[in-house]
Parts: C-alpha cells; sequence; structure tokens
C-alpha cells in the first residue's frame, strides 16, 4: 500500500489543494484501521514529521495528519482524519447545483443574496366565526415567517 505526504498551505475548506513536496513510502496495511480516520505505522526518515497531509490511494482518498509519534527511531504512527473536499471533488464538481450570489443564477429572487432580495410572497386567511369566540374554549394562533 502506497501513501505519499505533502505539504499544503491551502486553506482546510478549500476544493483543490495545492500540494507540493511529495514523499511516496510504500507499506503493508498490518492491523485494522479506520477509513475515515485511519492511524497507521509508518516507517521512514524523521522528516516525515514535516508533513502535514497525505494520499492513500487503496483508500481512494486524502487525509489531513493530526499526529505523529515517534514508537521508535525510524517508525512513525501517524493519526489523520479524512478530506471530504479534495477525496470527493470531482464529484462535488461535476454536480449541478445553484449558488447562492453565483453570476448563473440569475434574477432568482427566491434566493438570499446581497445583489437582490427575496420575493416575499403572502397568504392571509379570513376566517369569520359566526357565533363569535366562546369564553370556554380554547384557541390556538399560530403565525409564521414574522
Amino acid at each position: 500500500m502506497d501513501i505519499t505526504f505533502y505539504n499544503v498551505s491551502s486553506e482546510n475548506n478549500a476544493l483543490n489543494k495545492a500540494l507540493s513536496n511529495g514523499l511516496t513510502l510504500s507499506g503493508t496495511l498490518r492491523a485494522q484501521t479506520s477509513i475515515v480516520n485511519p492511524v497507521i505505522m509508518v516507517e521512514g526518515e524523521s522528516s516525515i514529521v514535516t508533513y502535514n497531509y497525505c494520499h492513500i490511494p487503496a483508500f481512494n482518498r486524502y487525509y489531513f495528519i493530526n499526529d505523529c509519534v515517534s514508537i521508535r527511531s525510524g517508525l512513525w504512527e501517524i493519526s489523520m482524519h479524512v478530506d471530504v473536499l479534495m477525496s470527493f471533488r470531482a464529484g462535488i464538481l461535476s454536480s449541478p447545483v445553484v449558488l447562492e450570489g453565483s453570476e448563473d443564477t440569475g434574477k432568482n429572487t427566491y434566493l438570499d443574496g446581497d445583489v437582490w432580495t427575496r420575493l416575499v410572497k403572502t397568504k392571509t386567511d379570513i376566517i369569520n366565526f359566526p357565533n363569535g369566540l366562546s369564553e370556554s374554549g380554547h384557541y390556538i394562533l399560530i403565525t409564521a415567517g414574522g
């Protein structure tokens, strides 16, 4: 199983991250681990602690490195958390969506934004009580939208 380590300076919420200084290490997964929050033992030089991001093709995911613990000389325990945006960016980018404030939304007045205001539709129902309201009953008045 290959793991490629990277340095990433992009924001965590960036969809496409700028990956640099790739270092690929090969190994075998010898114990069970989570795919979302894997903890993997890696043999490598001490420079591995300078990396903050990695890709595991076998899991088809990218990961933020949360912690790097030295087990012994040359053996590291790497704790990671999946980067959902980068891992599934192809599907995200190919999804048909309407973005708030996007040029593609045009003049859709149902979207709230700085460029336009919402279209407010009011509906009023007037109900007459022919005998008035009795003093022995309970009444519930429901309003919505302020």
